[in-house]
This record gives structure tokens, sequence and C-alpha cells, in this order.
């Protein structure tokens, strides 16, 4: 059977910096750019204003390669802003006209909010070392503020209106197209139930998930993982906190408080099988650990930080291997991984993001017996010459391609935010001090032995502070095998030898800072192995032997 090919893009998080946010930003060389500071961004999670410029690069590739599907696996705006919306729609539909492409949209926590949506505040540049308060928020009093509802981020079915062309509602020309509940696409037909968790609320919320055959033998399964829980005792639905915001929930909840997915995916994949179909499935949120971390070392060193709340437990994946399904693909992570069960029986793709080292999309090519991963990088998308001459008014010393923008904003991320927030102050001050020479003695190691044994140079490994391998091993561990392009050989040599020599997943981080640093290297060294694997190699998409190396997956929730 000849292979349906489909482009996933997860985490595209669209700001248009030329849109019209109730006229605030600045204006260089004749073009007012909303957008923001050099300060914002220099040490973020991820980009901002590059995100239009990167969307339309991968949509050129995407263009390029005569792939006509293409998935939005959530997060496909900013932050929900009704303007970001509104250009995001204008370029999907500019590209739909003129290259053929068919979009299909899943939501992510950053793209709605609950049943009535939410007021959104940032800050654009206004000047040269100055920024001013933009918000949809009327309650906001600071002087010069900007108030618009350009800003506001819409609820359900309200911010899925504003998107329905792209798979949300039904099309005329779908083949097939349905819902959990049927295949009557109007809101009100797509409710459910979300009790809280005390049983003392109970809220009528939409699910945007769907399925569309958008040609012959292709199942496109986009499933609506968000879940807005209920609060205990919280009976506005209007107000923020009525619910318990989604980006922590994932997969998780929705077991608890969706469980009509379940029993959904469950009638897809039978029918899929049955029909010979090719299903394609994706949400925004990983089913199985992207990080591979079985030893709970996370947790361990840093304790409930945001990847161990996030991790999807045990239960989630043996309720979707009962339900049949035996490949995902999802973001939300910003995290280039391959993971799969022990036995073979699922395997999930954790999308890179687009805004995020390491930015980059996958193109796959799938029948009902395997399927084939392309990873394709964004690296060198140029610089927008507008956004750089801001940049660079702030002190960016020069223009940057967007793949060097974003490692060099991961390293100031990790670097001033991480190791300042994350680690203990003894752990921190150690890095800090120490070059890897000092390391290796303080372990109990000879310099000399271990350069030998490595094929590194001993003058080298003196150089090397300690927190150049903290920063690299916290880049390899988001980035997989796209991690090779951006740290240099050399670090990574010295990276790889003293995760083999030192990486203990069995050390006690609260024994001392040496047992911290020896139980991080455990984490390297399990980075390693996903930065090896071969992530284009064939995956079979049904049930049966699977040829791939195995890796690893959390034994308790």
């Amino acid at each position: 059977m000849a292979a349906f090919a489909v482009a996933v893009l997860a985490d595209v998080h669209f700001h248009d910096p030329q849109g019209d946010f109730g006229g605030a930003g600045l204006v260089v060389d004749g073009v007012r750019l909303a957008m923001r500071s050099w300060a914002d961004t220099r040490t973020a999670a991820r980009a901002f204003n590059e995100t239009a410029g990167a969307l339309r690069a991968a949509l050129d590739e995407i263009a390029a390669a005569g792939v006509r599907h293409v998935v939005l696996a959530g997060d496909y705006s900013d932050d929900g802003q009704a303007e970001n919306i509104r250009r995001l729609v204008h370029v999907l539909a500019e590209y739909e006209a003129r290259h053929g492409l068919r979009f299909y949209a899943l939501p992510g926590n950053h793209d709605l909010y609950g049943p009535h949506g939410k007021h959104v505040s940032t800050r654009f540049v206004s000047g040269v070392g100055r920024t001013q308060l933009v918000t949809s928020d009327p309650e906001q009093d600071e002087p010069g503020a900007v108030v618009t509802p350009a800003m506001r981020c819409a609820g359900q079915p309200e911010a899925l209106r504003a998107m329905a062309r792209f798979g949300f509602f039904r099309r005329q020309e779908d083949l097939h197209w349905e819902t959990p509940f049927g295949q009557d696409d109007r809101p009100e037909a797509r409710m459910y139930d979300a009790v809280s968790a005390d049983g003392s609320v109970t809220q009528r919320l939409m699910d945007g998930s769907y399925l569309v055959e958008p040609e012959a033998g292709l199942w496109l399964l986009m499933i609506d993982a968000n879940v807005f829980e209920p609060r205990n005792g919280r009976l506005d639905a209007t107000r923020k906190k009525a619910f318990i915001g989604p980006s922590d929930a994932g997969w998780n909840a929705v077991l608890r408080v969706k469980p009509f997915l379940l029993t959904w995916i469950a009638k897809v994949t039978a029918r899929a099988n049955a029909l010979g179909k090719t299903l394609v499935t994706a949400s925004h949120y990983p089913v199985l650990d992207p990080f591979q971390d079985s030893a709970g070392s996370e947790r361990a060193l840093f304790g409930a930080s945001a990847n161990v709340r996030r991790t999807p437990g045990l239960a989630v994946a043996q309720a979707l291997i009962s339900a049949g399904l035996r490949w995902h693909m999802g973001g939300h992570m910003h995290v280039n991984s391959t993971t799969r069960t022990p036995d073979g029986g699922l395997t999930d793709l954790s999308l890179p993001a687009l805004a995020a080292f390491p930015p980059a999309f996958k193109i796959i090519r799938a029948s009902s017996e395997t399927v084939q991963v392309e990873t394709i990088s964004l690296g060198d998308v140029p610089p927008d010459h507008g956004i750089a001459a801001v940049y660079m008014a702030e002190g960016q010393p020069a223009p940057l391609t967007l793949g060097a923008l974003l490692v060099a904003q991961r390293r100031m991320y990790v670097a001033e935010r991480r190791l300042l927030h994350d680690w203990p102050s003894p752990e921190r001050a150690l890095v800090l001090r120490l070059d890897v020479a000092g390391f290796v003695a303080l372990a109990g190691g000879e310099i000399g032995a271990f350069a030998r044994r490595h094929g590194l140079a001993v003058a080298k490994i003196a150089a090397q502070p300690l927190v150049e391998v903290i920063v690299d091993a916290y880049l390899i561990k988001v980035a997989g095998s796209l991690g090779k392009r951006w740290i240099d050989e050399e670090s990574l040599s010295i990276c790889r030898a003293l995760a083999a020599d030192f990486g203990v997943e069995t050390a006690d981080p609260a024994q001392s800072p040496l047992q911290f640093l020896m139980r991080f290297l455990s984490v390297l060294k399990l980075s390693f192995g996903r930065m090896d694997a071969d992530d284009t190699a064939i995956i079979p998409a049904a049930a049966g032997s699977w040829p791939l190396l195995p890796q690893g997956y959390p034994v308790a929730d």
C-alpha cells in the first residue's frame, strides 16, 4: 500500500509582530512592530517574535516537498490572542490557496481557555529600553497601557469557530468526518460533563476532537486532550480560577475527566483495522515520557518540577494500548524524542517545537503497516532585519539565524533561570567553581587516565568549565539527534565521557553535591541514548514484532 505523507508542526506559538494590537509597538523602517524585547526574549523558554517567519519557512519546505496534509499539533498560537489567531488564519488560508495545503488543527493549552476565555497581557517594545503594557483586561490601570480586545484569548467553542476551516468542523469535501459524539459538528452536539474531584461542581464543556478522512484511505484522528477540570467549590465558570489549567494535566487528567475519548479511540482503531485505513493520531500532549526517565531521576533531583508534573503515568499507556492505539504524536514538551513501551505495544513521537530549541518539524509517511519519520530542521531560517535591529539597539551583538538565536537563548535560559531556580545552592556553587578536571578529581578519578580512556586532550578538559557541561546537558536532553548540529564535537565528547564514567542513576542527590551531580550525569547518559537513536527508522504501525531498540518508560505513576 502506498504511504500517505503528513507534515506535523507542534508548538508554533504564532505571533505576528505586524498584527494590530491596538496600535501598540514601534515603527522600524516604516513598519509598526508589536514585538517582545530582547531582554524578555534572551532568557525565555521559547521565541516570541520569530514565530511567524518560522511558520512560513516550514510551510515553504512542506510545499516544496509535495506534502499536502499538515497537522498543527496544538499551541499553534502565542497565547490565543484574537489578533494572532486572525493573522494565523490568514497565513493558513494563503498557503491553502497558493499551494493546495490542507490543515488539521488541534488545541493546546495556549490556544483557548475553558468555556469563556481569559484576559492576556504582555509588554511590547515602545522605544529603545522601553516597553508598554498591552492587555485585554480593562481593569489594568498602568499609565500608558493599551487595552484592546485583540489580546483576548477566547474559550470553547468560540476559539474553535475561529479556526473552523482547519479541521474542527466538517468540510464539504471530507470523505468522512466525526467526533466522539457522532457526525454532528455543531458545538452543542459535542458537549460533556466535566466534574470536579470532590463532585461538588459540574461544568458543561465542549470537546474539540475529530476524525477526518480527507482522501481515500487516510484517517486523521485529532484528539483534544486539553482538560479544564473544575475546581472544588468554584461554581462561576466565567472566572479563570474556576478551572485547573491544562498545562500540567495532559493525558493523566484525560483518563479521569474525559474517559469517553478512550471509548471512542477504541472504536476508531477497530474500524481502521477492519477497513484497512491508515490511522494517524495526534494530540497536544505526550502519552509516554519523552525523557524515558524510568529511574525517576528528575523527581529525585528537582522534586515536583514541570517535567515531573507533565509526565504521563503508566495508566495512560495501558489505556491506549487497550484501546488498540499503536502510535501517537504529541508536542507540549518542546522535545525531539521517540519513546516506546518495553514490549513495543505503543510508540510516542515527541515533536520538537517551531518556537523553541531545536526548531524543527516532522514529516511522516504512513501506511497501515509502517510509519517512516523524517525530521526537518529550521535552524537556517534567516533573521528578520526589523526585529534584529530592535534587538541590536538593546545590546544583542548581531543578527542570528533562527537556530543560532534559539540555541543562544536556551543557553542563557539554563544558566540564568534553571540553574538559579532549580538547583540547590551548594550544588550550583560547586558547578560554577569547578572545571571538568576538578570534577573528575572530586569524583575519585585520575585526569590523565580519564583523558586517555576517552581520547581527550588533558588541556581541553582542564579548560572546560563544568557549568558548560551542565548547560550542554540541558540542550542534549531536549534536542535528541538534532543536538549534534548545535554542540561542537569536542564538547559532546567531554559530556559523553563524563556521563559514561560518572553517571549513576542510583546515586542519592540528597547525600552530597557529588552524588547530586552523579545522578544528573545519569540523565545525560539517557539523553545520549536518545541522541544516538535512529529517529528516521521505520515504525510498525500495527501490533506485532518491533525491531527498533527498546527504550525505557516509567514503571510507576
